[in-house]
């Protein structure tokens, strides 16, 4: 049996080769101390005192914006959506394959363990993307460069960059209407990452997995949070027939990592990932961690709950896996 504190998590494959041990002592020796005030969301800055000219074109982004918010309500997943993105990417001219990805889809605390993954790789010194989703008050909080919403001014360059180019390219375009609201602001993310020069994009699902506006991707890593009933009338009427959508992120060859989940939805997990050859392990729990200056129990979280815990082991997991497999793992924690 052994002590649980260094128990290896369960999995169902082992890891290719160059990812390592998932052993939770080899994830402790990168030194990390998880902050909760770097994973909570930040206030957006700026925007006051600006010039009239640019408030007027913030005014013209926001209202443009609002435009693509489709009427209807969605009764089913839109089959073409990775279509439309692929449509939409070529012709903007945009290569999604040169962004070192960490993808994350589930239920409850994907938005979390993607906050909290950020937080940790840019503590270690890297220059880090960040897409979630819904916003609060602002729509830049959706997408951060090293933990900031872009500035109005930036934002708005973007966002028209994309328009106009999309309107330009309509004319014998196999999908010339402009995308919706999700699927444009994926596609503004894309194109400020691929321009801000960052080192990793933590890239949090929309809805569901399989035919997300995100699953362009080639991630170097993927990660699924808990599971649960979650837009029944979309993904489905049971947490099997859900864990399947969700598990459409997985692909061939690209590590997975999960938090515990209810039976059912495990195995559709597993089930998934042996379609695909993926290999798939579970997180441990946080409690099995240790670092070299707390030897006398477990690592430091500022939030609070269990499901924090789970959150958390799960980020943690994700940026070891992608530290690993990039290469990066000596990078040096940067600050306190």
């Amino acid at each position: 049996e052994g002590s649980r504190r260094f128990r290896a998590p369960r999995s169902t494959g082992s890891l290719p080769a160059g990812v390592g041990s998932m052993h939770p002592a080899s994830w402790n020796r990168l030194g990390w101390r998880i902050r909760s005030a770097n994973a909570n969301v930040q206030g957006v800055r700026g925007g006051a005192g600006r010039e009239a000219t640019e408030a007027e074109s913030w005014e013209d982004t926001l209202v443009a914006l609002e435009g693509l918010i489709t009427k209807r309500h969605r009764e089913r997943l839109q089959t073409d959506s990775i279509e439309v993105m692929e449509d939409c990417l070529e012709r903007l001219g945009l290569d999604v394959s040169k962004l070192s990805v960490i993808h994350v889809a589930g239920t409850k605390g994907k938005g979390s363990t993607c906050a909290m993954a950020e937080s940790i790789l840019r503590l270690k010194g890297l220059r880090t993307g960040l897409y979630t989703s819904p916003h609060v008050v602002d729509v830049r909080e959706r997408m951060r460069i090293n933990g900031n919403p872009l500035r109005r001014r930036d934002f708005s360059r973007y966002f028209w960059e994309v328009y106009h180019t999309l309107e330009a390219t309509s004319e014998g375009a196999r999908y010339p209407q402009m995308p919706g609201y999700f699927r444009f602001l994926t596609l503004v993310m894309f194109k400020v990452f691929l321009s801000e020069g960052i080192d990793v994009a933590v890239i949090e699902v929309g809805l569901g997995g399989r035919l997300d506006a995100t699953n362009v991707v080639s991630p170097v890593v993927c990660g699924i949070s808990s599971l649960g009933l979650d837009h029944t009338n979309v993904l489905g009427n049971t947490i099997e027939e859900i864990a399947w959508e969700k598990a459409g992120i997985l692909k061939s060859g690209v590590p997975a990592i999960t938090s515990p989940q209810p039976p059912g939805a495990m195995n559709r997990l597993k089930e998934r990932a042996r379609e695909v050859s993926c290999n798939l392990v579970e997180a441990p729990p946080l409690s099995e961690f240790s670092v070299e200056s707390r030897p006398s129990g477990g690592l430091e979280l500022g939030l609070q709950g269990d499901v924090q815990q789970i959150n958390a082991a799960l980020a943690v997991g994700l940026c070891h896996t992608w530290l690993l497999r990039t290469g990066r793992a000596d990078t040096q924690t940067g600050g306190e």
